[in-house]
């Protein structure tokens, strides 16, 4: 075993996709593997999209009508992120976890996790945002910079 538990964070785009594939390649040749799947969302934006299309006739929401919308927003997320991968995840053996995380600093909660989740390896995509930061975009060049464990960046070619 190469690895025991790789992590790749998922964002839906294609270079995160084109990760997870990666990934994937790695559990089908070790079954023993673990796949940390994790998804940032930010719920507080899900739940306004839930209100604006069924508006709260209270002005104030209450705390249990609060909570639902947090689980309703992260079912949906949920729902969606399985549409995505499921069909690349089909035909593993492996166990695969997948986490959500509440949006606030992508690149540190993406190291955080790796480091208390034993990940030995980051496979993650890079939308390529332009000269500034060269070839990776924002996220993955604060992850290569901030974490421990080796990190695999997977571009999409252009």
């Amino acid at each position: 075993m190469l690895y025991d538990n790789i992590m790749v964070p998922y964002d839906g785009s294609p270079s995160a996709r084109a990760a997870l594939e990666e990934a994937a390649k790695f559990a089908r040749e070790d079954p023993g593997m673990v796949l940390h799947i994790v998804q940032i969302i930010d719920v507080e934006a899900r739940m306004a999209k839930i209100l604006d299309s069924k508006p709260s006739t209270a002005g104030q929401l209450s705390s249990a009508r609060l909570k639902q919308l947090h689980e309703q927003a992260v079912e949906e997320a949920d729902a969606a992120l399985h549409r995505q991968i499921d069909t690349i995840l089909s035909s593993l053996l492996n166990k695969v976890v997948i986490e959500f995380l509440e949006e606030a600093s992508p690149g540190a909660q993406i190291v955080a996790y790796a480091e208390g989740n034993g990940c030995d390896l980051i496979v993650m995509g890079s939308r390529g945002l332009g000269a500034l930061r060269g070839m990776l975009g924002s996220v993955s060049n604060y992850v290569l910079r901030e974490a421990d464990i080796p990190v695999m960046v997977v571009k999409v070619a252009d």
